[in-house]
C-alpha cells in the first residue's frame, strides 16, 4: 500500500490539511480501499451508489501518501487512537495486515479496525499484527431489516463474526444505525443482545446523502435522544431492556430510579459519540449548522438543557 484515505478532520489534526474545526477528532480515522463490492443501500461507497466517492457519510476522505501519514502520526501527541475503516475489495486482507504493521512500527497508540466479517484466522492475524479491537457495522437492529438494507451480506455470518471477535480479542464494537425503519423496541433489544455478549455499542443516526440508494429522512432528534439514553443506561448496566416501556414499538418511558436518569442527563455523556474509547467522530452525522446528533465533546449547559427538553417532548413527561 502506498496511499490511504483520511477523514478531513484527521488530516487537519495530523497537519496534512488546513481548516478550522469546532472539535478536533481524538481518533485518527483512516479508510482503506478505493471502491467497495458491498451494496448497502445507505452507503456512499456502495457499488450501486451514485454519491460522491470522496464521501463516507457526510465526511470528505482525501487520499494521502502513506509514508507522509505515518510520519505525521509519529510526530503527533494529541491523538488517542487510530481507527482503520475498510471497504470490501479483493486484496483487502493482505493490504490491511500490511498497513497495520506499518502503523504499529511508528506508533504505540491503540489501533481499531472496522470491517465486514472475515474468517477467525484473519482476526488472529490482525491481533498478532497489533490490532487492539475490531468493530463491525451491523447497522440494522433486526435480521429482516438487515436483509433489506445490506443485500449480499449474511446476518448469520455477521453474528458468527461478532462471536469470533469477542473470542479472539475479548471485546469488540457493534455499530447500529437509528432511522433505517426499525422500531425503538427493536433497537432496545439489539442494545441488550450485544451488550450481553460483551460488545461496546456504537449508535449513529441515519444520514441521508445524495446519490445513495436509500431515500429517508434522518430520525427526529427527540427520538434519537431517547435511544441514546436507553443505549447508555444499558451499556452502563443501569437498566435492561425489560426496564424500557414500549407502546406499539415506541419507547414511552424508562423505568429506573429518577436519580439515575438525572445523573445521566446532567452528565450529558449519553448524547456524545459512542463506540471505541476516544472515538468522537466530529460532524459524521451532522450537517454544519444543523442538529448535533452525536456531540464530539462535553456538552455545554445549553446543549444539556436542549437534550433534556428533547427527552421531555418524546416521553411527554417531565425529566
Amino acid at each position: 500500500m502506498t496511499h490511504i484515505r483520511l477523514s478531513i478532520g484527521s488530516a487537519v489534526t495530523l497537519g496534512l490539511r488546513t481548516a478550522k474545526m469546532a472539535a478536533p477528532p481524538t481518533t485518527v480515522y483512516m479508510l482503506l480501499g478505493e471502491t467497495c463490492m458491498g451494496a448497502c443501500r445507505f452507503c456512499t461507497q456502495a457499488r450501486r451508489s451514485d454519491a460522491d466517492r470522496h464521501l463516507l457519510s457526510r465526511v470528505i476522505w482525501p487520499e494521502f501518501d502513506l509514508p507522509a501519514v505515518l510520519e505525521s502520526l509519529q510526530a503527533d501527541d494529541g491523538v488517542r487512537r487510530v481507527c482503520v475503516q475498510t471497504l470490501l475489495y479483493p486484496d483487502l486482507l493482505p493490504d490491511l495486515i500490511s498497513v497495520v504493521e506499518e502503523l504499529k512500527a511508528v506508533s504505540e497508540k491503540p489501533l481499531s479496525v472496522c470491517m465486514n466479517p472475515v474468517d477467525k484466522d484473519w482476526l488472529i492475524a490482525l491481533k498478532d499484527a497489533g490490532v487492539e479491537r475490531v468493530g463491525v457495522g451491523l447497522d440494522c437492529a433486526t435480521e429482516a431489516l438487515f436483509n433489506q438494507m445490506k443485500p449480499g451480506f449474511s446476518w448469520n455470518r455477521y453474528m458468527q463474526f461478532i462471536d469470533d471477535t469477542m473470542e479472539v480479542f475479548g471485546f469488540g464494537s457493534v455499530h447500529l444505525i437509528a432511522g433505517l425503519g426499525e422500531t425503538d423496541e427493536e433497537l432496545g433489544r439489539a442494545f441488550q443482545t450485544f451488550h450481553d455478549k460483551g460488545c461496546t455499542l456504537a449508535l449513529f443516526a441515519f444520514t441521508p446523502v445524495r446519490g445513495t440508494q436509500l431515500h429517508l429522512a434522518p430520525p427526529p432528534l427527540e427520538r434519537y435522544r431517547a435511544l441514546q439514553l436507553a443505549r447508555y443506561l444499558i451499556a452502563r448496566n443501569q437498566a435492561r431492556v425489560e426496564d424500557l416501556l414500549f407502546d406499539g414499538g415506541k419507547l414511552r418511558a424508562i423505568n429506573v430510579a429518577p436519580a439515575v436518569l438525572e445523573r445521566a442527563i446532567e452528565a450529558g455523556t449519553p448524547f456524545r459519540t459512542s463506540g471505541c474509547p476516544h472515538c468522537n467522530r466530529p460532524m459524521y452525522n451532522e450537517r454544519p449548522g444543523g442538529a448535533m446528533y452525536n456531540h464530539p465533546a462535553p456538552l455545554t449547559a445549553a446543549a444539556k438543557s436542549a437534550a433534556r427538553e428533547a427527552l421531555r417532548r418524546y416521553f411527554n413527561q417531565q425529566i
